[in-house]
C-alpha cells in the first residue's frame, strides 16, 4: 500500500495536506492521481468562494462608508483654439 499526497500552502503560511491511498500497480496509481486532482480542485474552489465572499463584504462596507460625491464642475465643450 502506498499514498499520494498534495500539500497546499495558503497565503497566511498554513499548510493543508490532501492524501489518497493507492496500491502499487499502475492502474491504482492513475485512479489515485485522478482522485487527488478532484480533491484538490474542490479544496481550491472552496478557497476561491471564501475569498470572493470576503471581497464582497469588504466592497459592501466600503460603499456604505464613502457616499459618492458628485463632481464640483459642469460638463462643457472644449475650448476653441485660435490659429496663429
Amino acid at each position: 500500500m502506498a499514498a499520494l499526497r498534495a500539500e497546499l500552502r495558503l497565503r497566511d503560511g498554513q499548510r493543508q495536506t490532501v492524501s489518497v491511498q493507492v496500491e502499487t500497480h499502475l492502474s491504482s496509481l492513475i485512479r489515485g492521481i485522478s482522485e487527488l486532482n478532484v480533491n484538490v480542485s474542490e479544496l481550491l474552489s472552496e478557497l476561491v468562494e471564501q475569498e470572493k465572499t470576503r471581497e464582497d463584504k469588504e466592497n459592501d462596507s466600503e460603499e456604505d462608508e464613502d457616499p459618492e460625491e458628485e463632481p464640483n464642475c459642469e460638463v462643457q465643450p472644449p475650448t476653441k483654439r485660435s490659429r496663429t
